[in-house]
């Protein structure tokens, strides 16, 4: 379960900012509606991020998006594979460094700060790292339940200086592959240190969509594509096209395996899989208002971009959905009616169609969402004139009340 996400002295913050789903205490303001319970607390289920353009809300979710490509890319950096290293996607992000923030000189000099919380279990870990120069200069992972236990210390990009316990303690002997320029926790899991694995896996679910991205074809594999998935697109599809009868999804796939030949990886390989999809949309037929056939029609190429939009974010939705996972998504409106955005954001505030508690943080400009929101879940990315951005919850401002209408 995400908790919350920070960052710092990247993009366009420059002090650490972020955002947490953690309810506050607002006298049972829309309570049993937009959240629920873990371990005693109240966590929302939905979680709104205004500003104005340029003030950093795409910024904030794609800090998320670079923080997990970290973590694959140390998984990479750590197995010494030259070939490997040649994989265009790899070459690419390998070539692409972490950016401070411009606006103000000495920050060049500084770490970028990168920190997200996670309820497994219901035990809350806390896991963070600074980066300066493409070297990691510290690492923490902690864990609370009842007290506070450090799992992960690491004060230099050294794996000298990394100190692990607990759960952590059997990958003592093999902190010796983590370099300088890779995260621990990314090679402990590679190297099958079950809480390791546990927390990324988690992180990792975690999916960003930009809507505004609507030439790419849907994030389809073999599990969304069967009959019963396509069954539930359709339901929400039909509202956006009403002549659309039903889909049809080809995937061809390309695997790709890399041979770790390290002493401490040996019997490990790496699996890159690039999925081709091919959707088509079909179409009733029809003379004199009498259905007399269907019709076959590329799907991006004749639906309209609202309709493609809400298949691009479907399968995605439902997934988190089913996982009780976590979904990100940039400009939520994008291209799409208010009443489908509103269609698709309720599935997440209902007991009927969440029963495990997934969640969404989305940014967005539409106000016409904000009606029976709790205050707590509406933060505000704030640009100052020297270019530094801040997030701020609404409820932060003293003078909004809880029967106040927000919408406007």
């Amino acid at each position: 379960m995400f908790v919350s996400f920070s960052v710092g002295n990247t993009g366009p913050f420059k002090e650490i900012t972020g955002i947490t789903t953690l309810a506050e205490n607002l006298k049972k303001e829309f309570l049993e509606e937009n959240t629920f319970k873990v371990s005693g607390q109240n966590y929302n289920k939905i979680s709104y991020i205004y500003g104005a353009n340029g003030s950093g809300k795409t910024n904030y979710l794609a800090a998320l998006t670079k923080m997990q490509k970290m973590i694959i890319m140390s998984t990479v950096l750590g197995v010494n594979n030259n070939k490997l290293l040649e994989v265009p996607a790899i070459k690419k992000e390998l070539s692409s460094p972490i950016e401070t923030f411009k606006f103000d000189i000495d920050c060049k000099t500084k770490e970028t700060y990168f920190e997200i919380q996670v309820v497994i279990e219901e035990i809350l870990y806390s896991y963070s790292f600074a980066i300066q120069d493409g070297k990691i200069q510290k690492e923490f992972l902690t864990k609370k339940k009842k007290r506070t236990e450090v799992l992960i210390k690491r004060t230099s990009p050294k794996y000298e200086d990394i100190v692990l316990r607990s759960g952590l303690a059997t990958f003592k002997n093999m902190v010796s592959v983590v370099r300088e320029d890779a995260l621990c926790l990314a090679m402990a899991a590679m190297l099958n240190n079950p809480l390791a694995s546990m927390i990324l896996n988690e992180i990792m679910n975690y999916r960003v969509i930009n809507m505004a991205s609507v030439g790419n074809a849907p994030d389809f594999d073999e599990e969304n594509t069967n009959e019963e998935a396509i069954e539930r697109y359709l339901k929400y599809l039909k509202i956006a096209d009403p002549t659309l009868t039903n889909l049809k999804v080809d995937l061809e796939s390309k695997i790709d395996k890399h041979v770790l030949s390290d002493d401490d990886l040996e019997n490990k390989e790496l699996v890159i899989k690039n999925i081709h999809v091919s959707v088509q949309s079909l179409h009733a037929t029809y003379k004199d208002h009498k259905q007399v056939g269907e019709i076959e029609l590329p799907f991006l190429k004749y639906e309209s971009n609202g309709t493609i939009r809400m298949l691009r974010v479907l399968p995605a939705i439902f997934e988190t959905l089913d996982a009780g996972s976590t979904l990100f998504i940039d400009e939520i409106e994008n291209g799409l009616h208010p009443n489908l955005v509103k269609l698709l954001v309720g599935l997440f505030n209902s007991d009927e169609s969440n029963p495990h508690h997934a969640q969404l943080i989305c940014t967005t400009h539409n106000t016409l969402l904000l009606d029976g929101v709790r205050r707590d879940q509406v933060w505000f990315t704030d640009k100052n004139q020297y270019g530094e951005t801040r997030m701020c919850r609404l409820s932060d401002y003293p003078n909004v009340r809880s029967n106040d209408n927000i919408a406007v």
